[in-house]
């Protein structure tokens, strides 16, 4: 293979631990003191590293006792809580593969997700619940259901505290438990969802080894001030959310839970907690660049603020440079299939505004000619590539779609485009990929669109996504309608919100057209209708 115009990360200065995942979260909390490491933000109310600690390793057993195996999935459905983690730590612990679902779903979508990891139990809050239970007879494989926010049964479902009190061995003890060892190259970790570079959301496989070397990354010390506590705002069932709270534990910092972001909360948060480090989606970003009430709180705590789940403008970033007086705003990128990212500013290092930064350690990156895939050198435009055990081990029962992803040399496509300057500092410019991020959510147009296309009135839609500042990028749908049918704008858009999460929904508007143009296979040609989009904007 020929290895001409490939930027390597650094070596990483520490060792990727050979245990697995639940063995180093167990470590972290053991060594700690009996401390606060959950507070919620809104409430007070907190949990301590020893109270996390002894109820995921009380559950976990149970999990066992109960007969999960590794070959079980256990899903988490819940809003961000005070309990989230408790299953996420037992699973773990107990060498079964984790999944999590957002709470935002609807039946339509939580039943597609569901059946695509067939979990055997799921882990819901009190919030949750009646969806979970409403799409049970649509699973393949019905799930035990358990509460994780209730200290009592609720609508039928056991809590927590009961289930492990049914199944918790008569002789545990919490200071003798040890988690159970794994496979950690190929034993899979965690199921997350992703929509890769097109269709419908798709299981990310990640390894124990992905995310110990993730973990080894940050615990090398230059991509980020790890000991410091941070504000957790973001959704658990994330990437980003998933894995900022899981890196905390390993570094014992306590975590501000949000359970919705909340503005004044949030600054207040930064206020009373001394925050000195702030991790942010670019919708946030642009809100404290520009929001008045910054003026009405202390941030002076504040040392360095980073920036991942989509690209962040060269303005906002700016402004937010000068708003907070901080010397630079660090980029992330990554994709879930390279477990969170693999590219970001070094802490002492300054960086151009709008770049995602430096290859991470371990890492190899090199950017290809999209006609010839030969890789290209610096300030040649071409798609990103990635390889390095932060790569997922696969997509989830789907080998085309992960053969598709990953070529034959290990090399991960990401459909990104971008370059690299002379100094190795990687700019994103654009897309192949025709996924819409809305918020640092993923958004699948062939989603939409076949939706859309059950509405009765409907000949034929398509969807692309639409810059905004506030959002990143928003969806927007051209329709033909059938003909001979009154169709509003807005009823297309209440149709569409009514079966999706709050991200997915039309916010970029409908466009009624004659046609959705094509190629001769039928694929939409998606260049045409983002140019219509460009010819409306030039006749304002």
């Amino acid at each position: 293979m020929d290895e001409e115009h490939i930027i390597y990360g650094d070596e990483l200065k520490v060792p990727v631990p050979n245990v697995s995942v639940g063995i180093q979260l167990h470590n972290a909390l053991k060594q700690n003191k009996d401390v606060p490491i959950l507070i919620d933000t809104f409430t007070g109310d907190r949990i301590s590293s020893k109270t996390l600690l002894n109820t995921a390793s009380r559950l976990g057993n149970s999990l066992k006792n109960f007969g999960l195996t590794n070959q079980d999935i256990i899903g988490v459905c819940s809003e961000n809580n005070l309990h989230f983690f408790d299953p996420v730590l037992a699973a773990l612990f107990a060498g079964i593969t984790l999944t999590t679902f957002s709470s935002q779903y609807t039946e339509r979508e939580l039943t597609y997700i569901a059946n695509l990891s067939q979990p055997s139990v799921i882990f819901c809050s009190v919030e949750t619940v009646s969806t979970v239970l409403k799409i049970e007879a649509q699973l393949k494989r019905v799930p035990k259901i358990i509460i994780i926010n209730h200290e009592e049964d609720y609508k039928g479902c056991q809590c927590v505290k009961n289930f492990i009190s049914e199944n918790i061995s008569k002789t545990f003890d919490v200071d003798a438990y040890e988690p159970v060892p794994v496979n950690i190259k190929d034993d899979v970790a965690t199921i997350l969802y992703s929509s890769g570079t097109t269709g419908f959301p798709k299981g990310v496989m990640i390894t124990h080894l992905n995310i110990s070397t993730v973990f080894a990354i940050y615990m090398d010390g230059r991509y980020g001030l790890q000991r410091s506590p941070c504000i957790a705002f973001v959704p658990f069932y994330h990437t980003y959310g998933l894995f900022l709270v899981l890196r905390k534990f390993i570094f014992v910092s306590y975590v501000l839970i949000m359970k919705k972001f909340v503005t004044h909360i949030y600054l207040q948060a930064i206020q009373d907690y001394n925050i000195e480090e702030l991790q942010v989606v670019p919708s946030v970003a642009q809100l404290l660049a520009k929001t008045d009430l910054l003026n009405n709180y202390d941030m002076s705590s504040v040392k360095s603020i980073s920036c991942a789940g989509a690209p962040l403008s060269k303005h906002i970033e700016e402004l937010l440079q000068k708003r907070l007086k901080v010397d630079n705003v660090r980029q992330r990128y990554g994709m879930t299939e390279t477990t969170v990212g693999f590219m970001g500013h070094k802490v002492n290092k300054r960086y151009p505004s709008g770049t995602c930064g430096d290859v991470f350690p371990s890492v190899s990156v090199k950017v290809v000619d999209l006609e010839t895939g030969k890789a290209l050198g610096s300030m040649k435009t071409g798609e990103i590539c990635c390889r390095g055990n932060v790569v997922m081990k696969g997509y989830l029962n789907n080998s085309e779609a992960t053969n598709e992803m990953i070529d034959i040399d290990g090399w991960l496509h990401t459909g990104d485009i971008g370059f690299y300057d002379s100094n190795k500092t990687f700019f994103v410019v654009d897309r192949i990929k025709d996924l819409i991020k809305c918020k640092g959510f993923q958004v699948a147009p062939v989603e939409l669109e076949a939706l859309l296309l059950n509405h009765s009135k409907i000949a034929d839609a398509g969807v692309i996504g639409i810059p905004d500042e506030r959002y990143g990028e928003i969806p927007l749908a051209f329709i033909v309608k059938v003909q001979g049918e009154n169709l509003s704008e807005k009823e297309v858009e209440n149709f569409v919100a009514g079966k999706v999460a709050p991200y997915k929904r039309l916010r970029g508007g409908v466009k009624f057209v004659p046609q959705i143009p094509r190629n001769p296979s039928g694929k939409i040609l998606r260049r045409m209708l983002r140019n219509e989009v460009n010819k409306f904007k030039s006749n304002l």
